[in-house]
């Protein structure tokens, strides 16, 4: 991997997922969660098994240590620190995946603050008339999606250093944004903005990190074959 890859990842990714988030605002969102609403019922065990494991990866993520902090932060900035020493080339993961995931979290947050947008159940049981951004009376976090930003944060930059890990990494975000979607929590285009948010921070924080890899174990520039 290169800064170009992931500046090309981050070109190509908000080409692709910027219109795709307003397609599904605009075109698919609503008529997909009545359609979730009206079939989705036999799916819904097995998604709602799905998000228990989601949640107790995310206690494990966020347990207290003796430091006051969650005891995901000094033992990944201690795996970091290890393996920066070792010179391991792909020592600064740990330190991506420590900001990725709590920088999804906490912007993600902060955009539900902001966007103010309601979930299907509220519009699919009349608590409020439509699913329109800035709601001027009440209290939503429909968007983007909590669950899905924070597991794609997780689990993208781990997916995008190793390839033969991708396809079930991958499989794992698809999963839980489908479970959101499928227990009616979630829009399609809360999910997607997630999965967006996550590959920004992730390619944002790789490139902002690339100094800290040992010397000689990265290169600034696509590789070039020697000659014959």
């Amino acid at each position: 991997m290169t800064i170009y890859f992931y500046l090309r990842l981050l070109l190509k990714g908000l080409v692709v997922l910027v219109p795709l988030t307003l397609l599904c605002i605009f075109v698919v969102d609503e008529p997909l969660a009545r359609l979730v609403h009206k079939q989705g019922a036999p799916v819904q065990p097995f998604f709602a098994a799905l998000m228990v494991a989601t949640d107790y990866l995310s206690w494990l993520f966020h347990a207290p240590s003796p430091l006051g902090v969650p005891l995901s932060l000094p033992l990944l900035l201690v795996l970091f620190g290890v393996t920066r020493f070792r010179r391991w080339s792909h020592c600064t993961i740990w330190l991506v995946v420590l900001l990725t995931t709590v920088g999804s979290e906490g912007v993600g947050n902060l955009l539900k603050l902001y966007f103010n947008r309601p979930r299907p159940l509220a519009i699919l049981t009349y608590q409020t008339p439509n699913s329109d951004f800035w709601q001027p009376v009440g209290r939503f976090d429909a968007f983007p999606s909590g669950h899905t930003a924070w597991v794609a944060g997780l689990l993208l930059p781990l997916a995008l250093r190793f390839p033969k890990a991708r396809p079930w990494l991958l499989a794992g975000i698809g999963l839980v944004g489908m479970g959101r979607v499928g227990l009616e929590v979630h829009w399609l285009s809360d999910v997607v903005a997630a999965v967006c948010l996550a590959l920004v921070l992730t390619c944002g924080i790789e490139i902002a990190t690339w100094w800290l890899r040992p010397k000689g174990t990265f290169s600034g520039a696509p590789s070039v074959p020697a000659a014959a």
